[in-house]
């Protein structure tokens, strides 16, 4: 439902008192009150988790993980891990591929080479053979952009975007700032968002709700 209504989601349940307690000892005079509500109407909402028990079937483990990363992004308190969370609920969706016969031979080739070296030491070694032989396949940033390649194949934006949200991404978590100091952060997690409940709506064969105020 969050997903599909493109709302950030947290379910509490604290007591049996009422939401709100009006104070009736406040001292008489002049006063002021003001408030404003933007929503979804019942029929939506509760359309939505009732479609969702009903007629979509159970998302794999990885999936659904990255639904509840996603779901929660928007509950950060900085724009910042705003913009992480919503990258890393991509990342359980990653399935890095294979690069081909001449590759996988090339980096065996390599390791058998380190294998061979003595002088580096047996840990090392072990070390840099493990390093190596993940050469044979995508890196988690090629494979993201695939997946939006074959999930979104009428947005030719989204590998774009999800590349450049996925650099975006490193640049903040190895240096704590992005490159460009000017960029917007809440412009950029909106952007990601889209393309993210895109590929949701896709992978589960299911249009997104149309926004409804009421």
């Amino acid at each position: 439902m969050a997903v599909s209504v493109d709302a950030p989601l947290r379910l509490e349940y604290l007591s049996y008192e009422p939401a709100s307690v009006f104070e009736r000892n406040h001292s008489s005079g002049i006063t002021c009150e003001a408030y404003g509500e933007v929503g979804y109407a019942p029929n939506v909402v509760l359309g939505e988790i009732q479609d969702a028990y009903a007629l979509l079937k159970e998302p794999d483990e990885k999936l659904l993980l990255s639904m509840e990363i996603f779901c929660a992004a928007r509950l950060e308190s900085s724009q910042r891990a705003v913009f992480l969370a919503l990258v890393s609920a991509l990342e359980p969706l990653a399935q890095e591929a294979p690069l081909g016969e001449a590759v996988n031979k090339f980096v065996c080739e390599c390791a058998n080479l380190l294998k061979e070296n003595t002088d580096i030491p047996a840990e090392l070694r072990a070390s840099l053979e493990g390093r190596l032989l993940q050469l044979r396949q995508e890196s988690i940033r090629q494979a993201l952009k695939r997946l939006a390649r074959e999930t979104l194949p009428d947005r030719p934006d989204a590998p774009i975007a999800v590349d450049e949200a996925y650099a975006l991404r490193s640049q903040l978590v190895h240096s704590g700032v992005p490159a460009d100091l000017d960029i917007d952060l809440e412009r950029e997690s909106r952007t990601i968002s889209g393309i993210i409940r895109d590929i949701y709506a896709n992978l589960f064969n299911r249009s997104l709700a149309h926004r409804f105020n009421g």
